[in-house]
């Protein structure tokens, strides 16, 4: 090869491993900027408790979801249902909690399945969708977690069976006389039991309200027009009030005299006489309306 030769061979090379530099310099702005535009999101994570169990044993799964901002700033509209093979959920727990203030607070919620197993072999968690909805603008939103699987061991084989012949008239009669003083133990504790706990009108408008939600998912005139009569029943089973026969001021009036503070008293009015619109009026609501308006009820009430 002529020099002139290896001088256009050796530009080709600078220039080549000059676009291989401005490649990688790309690659390392993004890897920058990707997790400073994630960390202005919400931000999923999982996690296993264990990969290979033994098919007595149970394995806790986690999925965490953390954002920066209050509590408030997302709302969750269903339970999360992951789909499973070769197991089933026996426990279940969720929890948030917040750390820090201001523009600095952070907030972490928790969802926790403990999952035991009914086969062997490969225990399956399918990709969980998770829906939504930002506040105040009420904007959907979705994220999801990677499928994850669980190695699980052969059951254990049973115990030899034993010949218990030569026992079964002791322990016949052992049972027998156990059972009948059992029996005249049970008889006395009757009389001595506590009466079983009665659920507040409070606990019971939770209750009616969870599955109201449920009821009527996105349509917002049937959620308004159950909210009329749960909120109705609240009244008449707390304050003793028939609120259907007050004007919005005679009710505020009654439940102030009542010990309701002003500020709960002016929401749950107000709810109350907005949904009895409602129910006669046609509605229009924006996309997440129904969900934000019973995270707010079940907050106000879940603190009374």
């Amino acid at each position: 090869m002529t020099p002139v030769d290896n001088r256009h061979a050796r530009g080709e090379n600078d220039n080549g491993l000059g676009e291989m530099i401005k490649v990688l310099i790309l690659i390392i702005c993004l890897c920058v900027l990707v997790p400073s535009a994630m960390a202005q999101g919400i931000s999923v994570s999982q996690s296993l408790s264990s990969f290979n169990i033994a098919f007595e044993d149970s394995v806790l799964f986690e999925i965490e979801l953390k954002w920066e901002g209050s509590q408030s700033t997302y709302l969750f509209g269903r339970p999360l249902s992951p789909a499973i093979d070769g197991m089933i959920i026996r426990g279940f727990s969720s929890s948030i909690s917040s750390t820090g203030d201001g523009s600095a607070e952070i907030t972490t919620k928790q969802y926790r399945y403990v999952l035991a197993p009914i086969s062997s072999g490969p225990g399956q968690i399918a990709s969980v969708n998770i829906s939504y909805v930002t506040w105040p603008d009420s904007l959907p939103g979705e994220l999801s977690t990677e499928p994850m699987t669980v190695v699980i061991a052969e059951p254990l084989p049973p115990p030899p069976k034993r010949d218990w012949s030569l026992l079964y008239w002791l322990v016949s009669a052992f049972l027998v006389v156990g059972t009948v003083g059992t029996i005249v133990l049970w008889r006395r504790s009757l009389s001595q039991r506590p009466a079983e706990s009665v659920r507040t009108v409070v606990e019971q408008f939770l209750d009616d309200l969870q599955v109201l939600k449920a009821d009527s998912g996105d349509n917002h005139k049937k959620f308004q027009t159950g909210l009329y009569r749960i909120l109705a029943e609240f009244f008449k089973g707390q304050y003793g009030l028939k609120a259907g026969e007050y004007s919005e001021e005679q009710l505020a009036r009654e439940l102030l005299d009542a010990g309701l503070s002003e500020q709960a008293q002016q929401k749950i009015t107000a709810w109350f006489f907005q949904a009895k619109r409602d129910k006669f009026s046609p509605v229009t609501a924006g996309p997440g309306e129904t969900i934000r308006l019973e995270a707010e009820i079940r907050e106000l009430f879940e603190k009374l």
